[in-house]
C-alpha cells in the first residue's frame, strides 16, 4: 500500500515538473541571441528592401511580432504556416529556417508534442543551422521527451545540453535544465545524482526568487525523499512548496502542490486534511478549466487556405474596382434604407405617441366615473347610516317623553325627575351617535385619521354600556361587563367606542325583556378577542351569510317588530378592519348571538375598509 502511494506520488510530481516547465515557457522569454537574429533576418525590422519576396517578409515580420513581442500564439502560427506553405519547405534559407524554428516552437508552446518534436528534429539534422537555435531546440526536445516518459533520451539530450550549449542559457533556463535531469535521473533511480542537479536547480530559483520553479523543485526533491523513505525531510520540503504555491499565481503548480500533500497526508493517516487539500485541489482545477481555451490546428488551417485565397483576389485590380463600386452602391442601398427607416419609425412613434394620449384620456375620464360613483355610495350610505342610528334613540326620547307628560298629568314629580334623566341620557347617547357618524363620515371621504394608542379594554367598554344602562332598563335587561381589567389591546379609542356601541345597541334590541347582556375578554394568539353575548332571539346560518354577503333581502325584526338595515354590523366590521383587526359572528335561532372583535395588541394597521354590512 505504501508503495503504491509513492509511486502516485511520482507521476503527480512529474506531471507537476512539466506544468511548471509549461509556465515559465508561456512566457515567451526568448534568449537575446535569437531576438538578434530575427531582428537582423527581417527586412522590416532592419529597414532593408522587401525585394522579389515582400509578402514573406511582410509576414515573417508580422509572425515573430505577434509570437514574441504580443505572445499571441494563434496569429503568430499562422503567419510563420502561410509562409512555409507558399515556400518550397525543403529549402535551408536562413530566414526560412527560422520561420520553420518559430513554428516548431508555438507547436511546443500549444501542447502538441508530437508535431513539435517533428519539427525539431529536422530542424537540428541541418548542419547550417544557427547555434544559437540549436541551443534552444535541444532542451525543449529534451522536455518533450521527458513529457513522454523517454526517460533515457531525455537525458541523454540534456547530457548533450550542458556539454555543449550550457554556457549559452541563462539562470532560469539553466534551473530547468537541472530540474529536468534532476527528474530523470530520479525516474531512473539514480537518487544521489537527482538529488544533487534538484539542489543546484534550488539555489539557482532561490537567488531569481521564482516562486513557480522553487515550488517546483521542492516538490521533485520532496519526492526523491519519499523514494528513500525520508519522511521527515519529505514533509519539510511539502511544507515550504504549500507556503510558496498559495502565493503563487501559477494555477497548475499550486493545483499539483495540494494533490501531492492530499496524497501524503492520506498515507499519513490525516484523513480531515486529505479531504481538505483533495477539495482546495479540485477548486484550483475548475479555475484552470474556465482559463484555459482549446486551440484547434484545424481551424488555423482553415484560416491559413482563406488568406491565401485573399492574397490572390488581392493580385485582381479590375476585381476590386467593381467591389468598390458595389460597395458604393451598397452604401446608397443602405443610406436610403435608413432614412426609409427613420421616416416610418417617426410616424409609428407619433402614431404610438397619440394612442398613448388617448388611452391616458380614457383611463383619467375612467378614474373621474369611479371616483363620482365611490362618493355617490357614500353619500348615500351616509344618508341610510344616519336614518339607522338616529332611529333608536328618537324611538327611546319619544316613549320617554310620552312617560313624562303622563307623570306631570298626573303630577308626579319623582317619576318625572327620573324620566328627565333618562332623557338627558339618551340625548347625551344621541350627541355620541352623530359625533361617530362625523367620524365614520370622515373615514369614507379618506380625511379620517386614527390615533392608535394602548387602552384597557374593561374601561372602553364599561365607558360605552353606562351610556346604554337607561335603555337597557327600560326592557329589564342586565348589561355585565365581565373584561378583565389590565387587558390591552392597540387601536383608536374612538372608532373602538363606535364598534361597542353598535353591538351592545343591537343586543339590547334583539334581546327580550329580563335578558342579559355579556361581554368577555381574553387573549387568544397574541391578539385581544372580546366577546358580546347576548340571550335574544340570535341568526339562522342563512342570515349570518348573508349579513356576510350583504344581501338586503334578508332582513330580520328585533324584539318590537321592526325591520333591520344590517348596516349596524357593517359599519362595526368597517372599524374593526381599520384599527387592523377581524369580526366573527356565530349563533342560532332562539339561542342568541355572540360577536367577537379581534383586534391587536401592537401597532397594526391595514385601514382597509369592508363592504360587507352587518345585522
Amino acid at each position: 500500500m505504501l508503495r503504491n502511494l509513492c509511486c502516485k506520488l511520482a507521476i503527480l510530481l512529474f506531471c507537476c515538473t512539466s506544468f511548471a516547465n509549461k509556465a515559465a515557457a508561456q512566457k515567451i522569454n526568448l534568449p537575446p541571441a535569437i531576438r538578434q537574429l530575427i531582428a537582423q533576418q527581417c527586412h522590416t525590422c532592419a529597414q532593408l528592401p522587401a525585394g522579389q519576396d515582400s509578402v514573406v517578409s511582410r509576414y515573417f515580420h508580422q509572425c515573430h511580432v505577434a509570437f514574441i513581442d504580443s505572445g499571441n500564439l494563434d496569429d503568430g502560427f499562422k503567419y510563420a504556416a502561410t509562409i512555409t506553405a507558399i515556400t518550397d519547405s525543403t529549402a535551408i534559407v536562413p530566414r526560412l529556417l527560422t520561420t520553420r524554428f518559430l513554428k516548431a516552437k508555438i507547436l511546443y508552446f500549444k501542447d502538441f508534442y508530437k508535431e513539435a518534436l517533428s519539427e525539431y528534429l529536422k530542424l537540428v539534422a541541418i548542419p547550417s543551422l544557427d547555434s544559437n537555435i540549436q541551443a534552444n531546440i535541444y532542451p525543449n526536445i529534451a522536455e518533450i521527451y521527458l513529457e513522454q516518459g523517454q526517460f533515457n533520451k531525455s537525458l541523454e539530450y540534456l547530457h548533450l545540453v550542458k556539454r555543449k550549449y550550457f554556457h549559452f542559457y541563462d539562470p532560469a533556463v539553466a534551473r530547468k535544465i537541472l530540474n529536468n535531469t534532476g527528474v530523470c535521473l530520479l525516474h531512473l533511480e539514480r537518487l544521489e545524482e537527482a538529488e544533487q542537479n534538484f539542489s543546484n536547480s534550488i539555489d539557482i530559483a532561490a537567488a531569481l526568487k521564482d516562486t513557480t520553479a522553487l515550488v517546483n523543485s521542492y516538490l521533485n526533491i520532496a519526492l526523491l525523499y519519499d523514494q528513500q523513505f525520508r519522511y521527515p525531510q519529505e514533509w519539510n520540503y511539502l511544507q515550504r512548496a504549500l507556503s510558496l504555491a498559495r502565493k503563487a499565481s501559477d494555477l497548475k503548480i499550486r493545483s499539483k502542490v495540494y494533490l501531492n500533500m492530499a496524497i501524503v497526508e492520506e498515507r499519513r493517516g490525516r484523513l480531515k486534511e486529505a479531504l481538505a487539500y483533495r477539495k482546495e485541489y479540485e477548486d484550483v482545477e475548475a479555475q484552470i478549466a474556465n482559463r484555459d481555451k482549446i486551440w484547434e490546428l484545424a481551424q488555423q488551417e482553415k484560416k491559413i487556405a482563406i488568406q491565401q485565397q485573399e492574397l490572390k483576389m488581392q493580385l485582381l485590380q479590375q476585381e476590386n474596382k467593381l467591389r468598390a463600386a458595389e460597395s458604393k452602391r451598397r452604401q446608397w442601398q443602405r443610406n436610403t434604407f435608413f432614412v426609409l427607416s427613420l421616416f416610418f419609425l417617426s410616424c409609428a412613434g407619433l402614431i404610438y405617441f397619440a394612442y398613448r394620449q388617448t388611452n391616458r384620456q380614457k383611463r383619467i375620464i375612467a378614474e373621474q366615473k369611479d371616483k363620482l360613483e365611490l362618493l355617490n355610495e357614500t353619500k348615500d350610505q351616509l344618508f341610510s347610516i344616519v336614518a339607522h342610528d338616529l332611529r333608536s334613540p328618537v324611538h327611546h326620547l319619544k316613549i320617554n317623553l310620552s312617560y313624562l307628560k303622563d307623570a306631570l298629568s298626573r303630577n308626579k314629580i319623582r317619576e318625572a325627575t327620573a324620566l328627565s334623566e333618562n332623557i338627558e341620557k339618551i340625548s347625551d347617547n344621541t350627541y355620541a351617535l352623530l359625533n361617530n357618524l362625523l367620524y365614520w363620515s370622515l373615514g369614507q371621504t379618506g380625511q379620517l385619521s386614527l390615533q392608535a394608542a394602548q387602552h384597557d379594554a374593561s374601561m372602553i367598554v364599561a365607558q360605552v354600556a353606562y351610556d346604554f344602562n337607561a335603555g337597557a332598563a327600560l326592557k329589564r335587561i342586565a348589561i355585565n361587563n365581565e373584561v378583565p381589567k389590565g387587558l390591552y389591546f392597540y387601536g383608536d379609542m374612538n372608532t373602538i367606542k363606535i364598534i361597542f356601541r353598535n353591538l351592545i345597541d343591537n343586543a339590547i334590541k334583539y334581546t327580550h325583556a329580563n335578558g342579559s347582556i355579556t361581554i368577555t375578554g381574553h387573549i387568544v394568539d397574541s391578539r385581544c378577542e372580546i366577546a358580546v353575548q347576548d340571550t335574544g332571539i340570535g341568526m339562522d346560518e342563512k342570515i349570518i351569510q348573508a349579513i356576510h354577503k350583504r344581501d338586503t333581502k334578508r332582513i330580520q325584526h328585533d324584539t318590537t317588530g321592526t325591520k333591520s338595515t344590517g348596516l349596524g354590523l357593517w359599519l362595526v366590521k368597517a372599524m374593526t378592519e381599520k384599527n387592523g383587526g377581524s369580526l366573527r359572528i356565530t349563533g342560532s335561532v332562539g339561542a342568541g348571538t355572540r360577536i367577537v372583535v379581534c383586534l391587536p395588541l401592537k401597532e397594526h394597521y391595514d385601514a382597509t375598509e369592508s363592504a360587507d354590512p352587518g345585522r
